[in-house]
């Protein structure tokens, strides 16, 4: 079967984002939050493999786990897809789990069956997951331009 397909979406699944642009955070002060769809196979019209063992980090510019944002866990998350309320920081080798909204998905997979790419019918609630990204900077953060990368590590068959 296919490699999974993956792609995030805004939360009102309309266009694609291929950048967090958190704008001006003060030292000690939270963000913005900013929600996503993390698809498999968004509106593909034949089945890929399934994402397995999903987790979601921050890494540093080049992939690595260096930085204060990285290595001091900055980014929180939270996953809609399993009604969480409370966010989790995450941040090199400190992951989330995540998975897909439907309810019989196993833990920590996103399913790459064909579908419409429309989060409002049944067919597709196995091929994403809805997380809700934040930065919470602290007090004691060095000013100045922050570049990092949010990723989204899986396992495929």
């Amino acid at each position: 079967m296919p490699a999974p397909i993956v792609s995030w979406y805004t939360s009102d699944n309309s266009s694609q984002v291929t950048q967090w642009d958190i704008g001006t955070v003060d030292a000690g002060s939270l963000s913005t939050t900013f929600t996503v769809l993390i698809w498999n196979n968004r509106g593909g019209s034949t089945a890929v493999s399934d994402m397995q063992n999903c987790t979601l980090t921050t890494k540093d510019s080049s992939g690595g786990n260096t930085g204060e944002l990285v290595t001091n866990t900055w980014i929180e998350v939270k996953v809609d897809s399993l009604s969480e309320t409370a966010f989790t920081a995450v941040g090199g080798t400190v992951t989330k789990d995540i998975r897909a909204t439907k309810s019989d998905t196993p833990a920590k997979t996103i399913k790459g069956p064909a579908n419409d790419g429309n989060v409002n019918t049944a067919n597709t609630t196995a091929n994403f997951s809805k997380v809700t990204l934040r930065a919470n900077v602290p007090p004691t953060a060095t000013a100045g331009l922050v570049t990092f990368l949010t990723r989204v590590s899986y396992q495929y068959t």
